[in-house]
């Protein structure tokens, strides 16, 4: 079998001419199996119940996810409970370290390497927007601040690593980083606590 030879098309345009010849098989296939997995997608999920839509898909994760939740709260799983004793400030160095870690991991990008703020507040002065007590430390990092932008992390981190993080930022408190935002909030006194 003889090659094709390139056919040049009568037409040009400003002198660039084009050649008519055709696409290799393999294009054309794949080409087609697309267009084929396509109807086969739109039937699937759209013109029959035997997909779901990503509605659907949603609805049911959220309800899975909200029964496991309800499901250890109601066996008292102490991952979703804080009580008193959780909310003493501890001081050791392997706690503030595990702290530090998560803290570098998921805040850094909102709070400063420091804690000195950036879109996130000053986390080492004694201004705080929703409460400079441990227990309100713990609350803002479970529940976040999502009107802005801080996502909850209840879901996300483990009982021990949200405390490991509290203690973590109470222990820059006074720092004084370099940089560091200007004070947001309300006054709060260490010792008031």
């Amino acid at each position: 079998m003889s090659k094709k030879i390139d056919e040049l098309l009568d037409h040009d345009y400003d002198g660039i001419k084009e050649y008519d010849n055709p696409l290799p098989p393999w294009w054309v296939y794949l080409f087609i199996i697309t267009i084929v997995f396509s109807v086969v997608y739109m039937f699937y999920y759209h013109f029959t119940d035997m997909g779901d839509s990503q509605k659907t898909e949603y609805t049911k994760e959220v309800k899975n996810w909200d029964d496991k939740i309800a499901a250890l709260a109601a066996a008292g799983n102490s991952e979703l409970t804080y009580t008193e004793t959780d909310y003493a400030i501890i001081k050791d160095e392997a706690v503030i370290t595990s702290g530090q870690a998560v803290f570098t991991k998921n805040c850094v990008s909102c709070h400063g390497v420091n804690l000195e703020g950036g879109v996130g507040p000053n986390l080492t002065d004694d201004y705080w927007i929703h409460g400079g007590k441990m227990e309100n430390i713990i609350t803002t990092i479970l529940n976040g601040v999502p009107e802005k932008g801080m996502i909850t992390w209840k879901n996300t981190l483990l009982k021990k690593e949200v405390l490991a993080t509290a203690n973590f930022i109470k222990s820059k408190y006074g720092t004084n980083p370099p940089n560091a935002k200007p004070p947001q909030g309300n006054l709060y006194k260490e010792d008031a606590q």
